[in-house]
């Protein structure tokens, strides 16, 4: 269905803003450069490479202070060559950075940098147990730092992801407990020695492996909830926002379509005064019936643009031009089925359950939102082919079903779908506000508008109204 701003039945569709993931890429962009780009969670590309080589710098530091100042005998090569491995894959990363940023496509950057982020934090944790492997292992206290992998794999990643590597973690510090290399330190090496060393499991190593795999799984099983609240609510403030900038402009529509009405009614009303005048002279003076014809079609017209005029804030969503009262299903169908062009080509149905239930709506706004959308329908369809209209109730939801079996919507239509004046009909064929005004009142009236369409098989929207069940209502 085609309606020019419409969702075109074929040409264009109602996407609600739910549509709208909050886990989607963001990109920072000023004129044409791309300045900062951004992934899911609170991580940036940049940031991340940024704090990678903090901890390259902070490890080479770590280990040569240990080895030369503390005197500490440490395996220096092994140490040095896992040291050398993070930056090279540090290295590799900020290379790929700047490869990929000048993409256009967010989105699918986001969902690779997802991966990629899971598999270099992998790679963090087993690297990490290299480090801890020639440095004294559990007896390490740098071991803390699985518990920063794990949070940040908690903020930024799926929870499934970050329960894996919760269990990596897991599984390379009972490594750690079975085998590593000794610090050198007496005491630390006959506090907790490794499990090869010694051939038994002590009541230590159970002990610091349970408080091992308790603080893992707290942090990740926190961090990962709170995580995915504040994903949401975040999504419930865009689509919170959105609304409120498509009511700025629905707002700003009403007063364009007050003020054209109240500038135009004047001239348009002393044309038509001047347009009887004509009209009644030319009958008394000549008998030329093309004339008259001309004649009464520009009266036609005029009476058509002032009809328009009268009804334009109206249909511009201002729903306080009129007052609110109860539609049954039956009666809402037959006013979308009145007046309305080829409706032999439009099959309706409804069942005993939506006929009776009782909608509390502004009849004519909201008649007219809902009947452009059959009209979109009609228009999307091939000539002799019909368009289907249920009605329907889901519990306490009126459920408006139109189909058309037209071409579909094209997927660079849907990401414009919704925006005022946005038309894909020949010039002067559509304003361009039809699924804007449609979606509108739907949602003023606590409901909202579902599009399904597959190409070259149709479209199919879905409007959702809450109602009264005709046996509520009876009681």
């Amino acid at each position: 269905m085609q309606d020019a701003s419409s969702r075109g039945l074929g040409k264009e569709s109602v996407v609600s803003e739910s549509s709208i993931s909050p886990t989607d890429g963001e990109a920072i962009v000023r004129g044409t450069q791309l300045v900062a780009l951004r992934f899911p969670g609170t991580i940036s590309v940049h940031w991340f490479i940024q704090l990678r080589w903090v901890a390259v710098l902070g490890q080479l530091f770590t280990v040569l202070m240990v080895h030369f100042s503390f005197e500490i005998p440490l395996q220096l090569q092994p140490l040095l060559i896992t040291i050398g491995v993070t930056a090279f894959s540090n290295l590799l990363l900020m290379l790929w950075y700047i490869q990929y940023r000048r993409q256009v496509d967010v989105v699918n950057k986001s969902r690779l940098w997802s991966r990629l982020l899971a598999g270099i934090m992998a790679i963090d944790l087993l690297l990490l147990t290299c480090l801890l492997y020639f440095s004294g292992g559990p007896s390490n206290p740098f071991w803390i730092f699985y518990m920063v992998n794990l949070c940040l794999a908690g903020i930024e990643l799926t929870a499934g992801v970050a329960w894996c590597l919760n269990f990596l973690a897991v599984f390379c510090f009972a490594f750690l407990l079975y085998d590593h290399y000794p610090l050198g330190v007496p005491l630390m090496e006959t506090a907790l020695p490794s499990i090869r060393e010694t051939g038994t499991v002590s009541l230590v190593h159970n002990g610091i492996f349970c408080a091992f795999i308790t603080c893992a799984t707290v942090i990740v099983f926190f961090t990962t909830l709170v995580t995915s609240k504040l994903r949401k609510r975040e999504g419930e403030l865009r689509l919170l926002e959105a609304r409120r900038i498509r009511g700025e402009k629905l707002e700003a529509l009403g007063t364009l379509a007050a003020g054209a009405a109240h500038e135009l009614s004047t001239p348009l009303g002393t044309i038509a005064v001047v347009v009887g005048e004509l009209q009644r002279e030319l009958k008394r003076i000549t008998q030329d019936p093309q004339v008259q014809e001309d004649v009464a079609l520009i009266r036609s017209e005029l009476d058509r643009c002032r009809a328009i005029l009268n009804h334009m804030s109206a249909q511009a969503g201002e729903g306080t031009v009129e007052k609110k009262s109860d539609l049954t299903g039956q009666q809402l169908l037959e006013r979308l089925m009145k007046d309305l062009q080829n409706s032999t080509r439009v099959a309706n149905s409804i069942t005993p359950e939506a006929a009776g239930c009782i909608i509390h709506v502004e009849p004519y706004v909201t008649v007219q939102a809902l009947r452009g959308m059959i009209k979109n329908a009609l228009e999307a369809s091939p000539e002799g082919s019909l368009v289907f209209v249920a009605l329907e109730v889901n519990e306490s939801t009126l459920l408006l079903t139109v189909s058309d079996k037209g071409e579909g919507i094209p997927e660079h239509i849907l990401k414009r779908i919704g925006e005022p004046f946005f038309t894909t009909k020949q010039t002067g064929k559509g304003m361009g506000l039809g699924v804007f005004l449609a979606r509108t009142v739907v949602e003023r009236l606590g409901g909202e508008i579902q599009v399904d369409s597959v190409r070259g098989r149709g479209t199919t929207v879905r409007c959702l109204i809450p109602c009264t069940p005709a046996r509520a209502f009876d009681r």
